[in-house]
């Protein structure tokens, strides 16, 4: 990516996270990446664009992220143990792409769908891991569609609520957290 897009990237998703998408304007992502507004529009039709562009690049780094780290061990718990620390580390380091992600995750309207359409790319890939240990016999019968979605929910509004409270927040603990409830859940056994 060269490096105007990235400024505008960064400068995006800090507008849209601090005014919100309908409030934001191409003036003040123009301002805040440091471009003219010609060179905004050179890059981008609108503010749609931009949107879609900030969802595309925002998943397909979590996305290259998550495969790298899962490629470099075996067996599928210590694989979802990686995904979670990879979301994890990535959504604190970009904390202003939590809050549009928030945003647009449960808007109507083809901006939204085409959102939920992309992170499905990204969960498919905690079901195919999810699947894996099942296949290992590692973890119980269930919904991988599912199993994904609470991984990605659990990970995602507990560093919402850290950022916005503007908590110190300690990745590892975490992911220790998010991964002993999945796979242990509350109940004590004896």
């Amino acid at each position: 990516m060269s490096s105007t897009k990235e400024r505008i990237f960064k400068a995006a998703l800090e507008t849209f996270s601090k005014r919100g998408f309908y409030k934001a304007t191409m003036d003040e992502i123009a301002e805040a990446a440091g471009v003219a507004k010609g060179t905004l529009y050179y890059h981008f039709k609108s503010k749609d664009d931009i949107l879609d562009f900030l969802i595309d690049e925002g998943i397909k780094r979590l996305k290259q992220q998550a495969i790298e780290e899962i490629s470099k061990v075996n067996g599928a718990i210590e694989k979802l143990k990686r995904i979670v620390f990879v979301q994890t580390n990535f959504l604190y380091k970009n904390h202003d792409f939590i809050i549009v992600l928030l945003s647009q995750i449960w808007g109507h309207g083809d901006v939204p769908r085409r959102f939920r359409e992309k992170l499905s790319t990204y969960l498919e890939i905690i079901e195919k891991v999810v699947k894996e240990g099942k296949e290992q016999k590692l973890l119980a019968d269930c919904n991988e569609k599912l199993v994904a979605a609470a991984f990605f929910g659990m990970t995602t509004s507990i560093l919402a609520l850290r950022v916005i409270r503007e908590e110190t927040v300690n990745i590892q603990e975490i992911t220790d957290t998010i991964f002993g409830f999945a796979l242990n859940g509350l109940k004590f056994y004896h």
